[in-house]
């Protein structure tokens, strides 16, 4: 279980400064900034504490700009445990409901909070983002790119679509989360190139070029190098 010691270790590794846990994204102001900063300290999470399946999730207050808690893809202990599930997880750990009411009286507003994530959500983590009332998504990688980088099993089906099929069925029901995709895409692409290299066997080269999708093969490969798992493209 994460606690606030856990949250504050992690983040000694990503900086330090007069004694005290350093945001740096916390003195930005500029959207595209803040998105970009937050999303490279969720890749830089994700590749540290699982850099076989770097999918890092960051869930930050965006009215004070400050990080609200964290999460890491764990499918090794749980294989529904995804980045933004051991997020939302941590977060009831550190905010429980102060009535033992979540569904009533959640201990977070979360219509204040902002997703990062490396990877699109997949369906599964859509659903509790849209059940949580999440304000915002902010994703790199697409579902396809993580498909077509080597882990096939993939559920792609865009996050948005998801959205929109949420029903609006009394006056209490808000709108869909807000969803900005692409967010340091490139960076992140790269590191799920190289992650899931060990899934491009014989198997995945033979379905891409039945597929015609063998020049997508070629073109990773020359623009994304793998000698070794970047931590810091």
């Amino acid at each position: 279980m994460l606690s606030f010691i856990f949250l504050i270790n992690i983040f000694i590794l990503i900086s330090w400064a007069n004694g005290e846990i350093f945001n740096p994204c916390q003195s930005l102001s500029e959207i595209k900034e803040v998105d970009e900063c937050y999303m490279n300290l969720a890749l830089d999470l994700g590749l540290k504490r699982n850099p076989r399946a770097p999918f890092g999730t960051i869930i930050v207050n965006h009215e004070v700009n400050e990080i609200t808690c964290i999460g890491v893809n764990e499918n090794d202990k749980d294989i529904l445990l995804h980045g933004e599930t051991v997020a939302f997880k941590n977060c009831l750990e550190i905010f429980p409901s102060p009535t033992n009411d979540d569904l009533k009286n959640p201990g977070l507003q979360w219509s204040d909070q902002t997703l990062y994530t490396t990877g699109e959500p997949c369906p599964m983590c859509a659903a509790q983002i849209m059940y949580r009332k999440v304000k915002r998504v902010v994703w790199a990688t697409s579902t396809k790119d993580v498909s077509k980088s080597g882990r096939m099993a993939q559920l792609t089906i865009d996050i948005q679509h998801i959205f929109n099929s949420m029903k609006v069925l009394n006056s209490t029901s808000i709108d869909p989360p807000i969803v900005e995709g692409g967010v340091l895409k490139e960076k992140c692409d790269h590191a799920f190139w190289c992650a899931f290299k060990e899934y491009r066997d014989e198997a995945y080269m033979k379905y891409m070029e039945d597929t015609n999708q063998l020049d997508y093969v070629l073109e990773r490969n020359e623009k994304f190098p793998c000698v070794t798992i970047p931590w810091h493209i």
